[in-house]
């Protein structure tokens, strides 16, 4: 779709550190397999994200078995009911494991909302885990579909000072919104109207890339789909956006 092979093959040539702000790690068929690929390929900074109690626990130990791999834990939208239980455990967790660098994803996902009970549990859940965040000085990273409007008014209700959107979904004001509290949009490989207003409207710093794979990207290594996107709407070499989104990531989550 924009596929350019001579630019993504200089991403690799040049040794720029690569790197991927949101993937499931633990749900590719061979996490290993997937992540010694991921750094023949450039990888220098993976953050495997959980969702759920089980995922948690899978990231947490794939975090601690390798250098580049950070672990984000947290209970999603999806699993606001079903493992409402396990968010009492975050603070722990992240206290045992010195590679847990955040909590997420969490937030609210109207469209899978069916009644006026699971957007009430949706939220619940979605503020006691801002609470453990800030308890423990860590940034949120955020899943939102339907709501970002209602995601963004509960963060500046607690005060959030670190929030990363996965897979942004916003218009171009929102993001200058996202941009003016000093928070970050994270880029999949997934081109759309508004992402592209919304890349072209912010400052490349806060502007990181990710793949969600292996649900939407294959495989991290899909980061370079989305930095070739990011390159031919602001008009900047991939390989400088490399270097510049690895360098956001380090900087936000102090790693």
């Amino acid at each position: 779709m924009y596929q350019n092979t001579a630019s993504l093959s200089r991403v690799v040539q040049e040794s720029v550190e690569l790197s991927d702000a949101h993937c499931h790690l633990n749900l590719f068929e061979n996490p290993e397999a997937a992540l010694k690929e991921s750094i023949a390929g450039g990888l220098r900074v993976i953050l495997a994200t959980g969702g759920s109690a089980l995922d948690n626990a899978q990231v947490g130990e794939l975090a601690r078995r390798s250098e580049i791999v950070f672990g984000i834990v947290g209970i999603s939208p999806d699993f606001a009911q079903s493992d409402a239980y396990a968010i009492d455990s975050l603070e722990e967790m992240v206290k045992k494991n010195d590679k847990i660098i955040g909590i997420g994803e969490i937030g609210l996902d109207f469209k899978v909302a069916k009644s006026e009970k699971d957007l009430f549990e949706q939220m619940a859940a979605f503020e006691r885990q801002i609470e453990i965040a800030g308890a423990l000085g860590l940034p949120v990273v955020i899943h939102s579909r339907g709501s970002l409007s209602e995601v963004i008014e509960t963060l500046d209700k607690h005060k959030v000072k670190r929030a990363m959107f996965h897979f942004f979904e916003g218009d171009r004001f929102q993001a200058k919104e996202i941009e003016k509290r000093g928070w970050l949009i994270s880029v999949p490989p997934v081109e759309n109207k508004n992402r592209k207003e919304a890349i072209r409207e912010i400052n490349v710093k806060n502007i990181v890339v990710e793949t969600d794979s292996p649900v939407v990207g294959k495989t991290p290594l899909d980061v370079k789909r989305s930095l070739e996107m990011i390159s031919r709407i602001k008009g900047t070499g991939v390989a400088q956006l490399a270097k510049v989104t690895t360098e956001n990531l380090r900087e936000f989550f102090y790693i």
